[in-house]
C-alpha cells in the first residue's frame, strides 16, 4: 500500500511514504489498522468501498470478525471529529458499507 502518495482532505494530509495522518501540520496517532482502512477509504473516496473489501485490503491472510471494521470505523470518526449521523468524512451505507464522501487532493510524488 505505500506509494508514496499525499492525500490532502479538509484539515487532514495522509502520507503513505510515512504511513502517518496529519491534522493541520500535526501527526495523529493512528494504529496501522486504521491507517490502512482510511487508506483504502480514501483512495476509492466517492465510492461504496463494502465490508468484503476492507476486509481483504485491511486485513489479508486473516480471519476477523466484522465487528472489527466497525470498531475501527468508529475510532477514525472520533480521530476526524466526524458525526456518523451527519458524516463530513465517512457515510455508513447501510447493508452496502462505508463510503468517503470528503473531497480529497491527490498529490503524486515526483519522479
Amino acid at each position: 500500500m505505500n506509494d508514496g502518495h499525499l492525500y490532502r482532505f479538509g484539515a487532514f494530509a495522509l502520507r503513505t511514504d510515512e504511513n502517518v495522518l496529519h491534522r493541520d501540520g500535526k501527526a495523529v496517532p493512528l494504529t496501522p489498522k486504521m491507517f490502512d482502512m482510511l487508506l483504502v477509504l480514501v483512495k476509492k473516496h466517492g465510492q461504496i468501498v463494502d465490508k468484503d473489501t476492507l476486509l481483504n485490503e485491511v486485513w489479508p491472510d486473516s480471519f476477523v470478525e466484522e465487528g472489527n471494521i466497525t470498531f475501527n470505523i468508529r475510532q477514525l470518526r472520533k480521530i476526524l471529529d466526524d458525526d456518523a449521523q451527519s458524516p463530513t468524512y465517512i457515510e455508513t451505507v447501510p447493508r452496502r458499507g462505508y463510503r468517503f464522501i470528503a473531497e480529497v487532493v491527490e498529490v503524486k510524488p515526483d519522479p
